[in-house]
């Protein structure tokens, strides 16, 4: 599995992805290729098999300027374990290459899968957003208590 930058050729996943329930439910309208300039977004490949997207967009949840992590995939491949796989992709890149202090996951409540990714990514609880929702952090080097 690899990312690879998200392009005008991933169209046709993402028009795919966006008539999953579960994607419009928990993500809601996928943003386009050409709004890079405030995103970093990229298709989720095996070999020439394009399975989803995942990658960083500008957050709304905090107040800061922070950077939240989102993953969407195919349905077919979704039990695999490659949603965590994607995730742990989209981090690396975050911490290793666009040097981000934090990345953030907003997370509805009731995405039990999401949660449970974010807790083997090693996200913890930075505290509830809206209604229903839950913002989770996870910091480029991990902050020692004491």
């Amino acid at each position: 599995m690899e990312l690879r930058p998200l392009n005008q050729s991933h169209i046709e996943l993402l028009n795919s992805l966006q008539l999953q329930d579960d994607v419009w439910e928990f993500i809601g309208t996928l943003p386009l290729p050409e709004e890079r300039q405030s995103h970093h977004l990229f298709a989720v490949m095996e070999g020439p098999v394009p399975l989803g997207f995942a990658g960083l967009l500008q957050s709304q949840a905090t107040a800061t300027n922070d950077f939240e992590l989102v993953c969407a995939m195919r349905s077919e491949v979704q039990t695999r374990g490659m949603a965590k796989q994607a995730c742990q992709l989209a981090l690396d890149w975050a911490f290793n290459t666009a040097k981000l202090e934090r990345v953030i996951a907003c997370i509805d409540d009731s995405n039990e899968a999401a949660r449970a990714i974010a807790g083997k990514l090693g996200m913890t609880t930075l505290g509830p957003e809206r209604p229903n929702r839950t913002v989770y952090v996870k910091y480029r080097t991990e902050r020692r208590v004491g």
